[in-house]
């Protein structure tokens, strides 16, 4: 009985959308953020005091490790939209 009620709930399906929607806007505000900040840092002062270019490397394998990520997050949006499509389409079919 708990099960059906819940079936019937649209208040969920309310929450789904504003929990995609506040993903998304976080990510774009993560992406912007961090790229700001990124492209801020000066490493060529910072290696001046030190031997060979750790900074500079570390900054670089960190944008990497950035890239890779904010290009993967996408496909986890889409598989979230995903969900709530494939969530609808079971409900108007059973």
């Amino acid at each position: 009985m708990k099960l059906l009620s819940l079936r019937k709930n649209n208040e969920a399906d309310v929450k789904m959308v504003g929990a995609v929607v506040g993903i998304l806007v976080t990510l774009i505000i993560a992406v912007l953020v961090f790229y700001n900040i990124a492209g801020s840092i000066d490493t060529t002062t910072i290696d001046a005091d030190l031997t060979g270019t750790p900074s500079a490397n570390a900054t670089d394998a960190t944008l990497d490790q950035a890239a890779t990520f904010f290009s993967v997050a996408p496909i986890i949006a889409i598989v979230i939209v995903a969900v709530v499509i494939l969530g609808y389409v079971s409900r108007i079919g059973g």
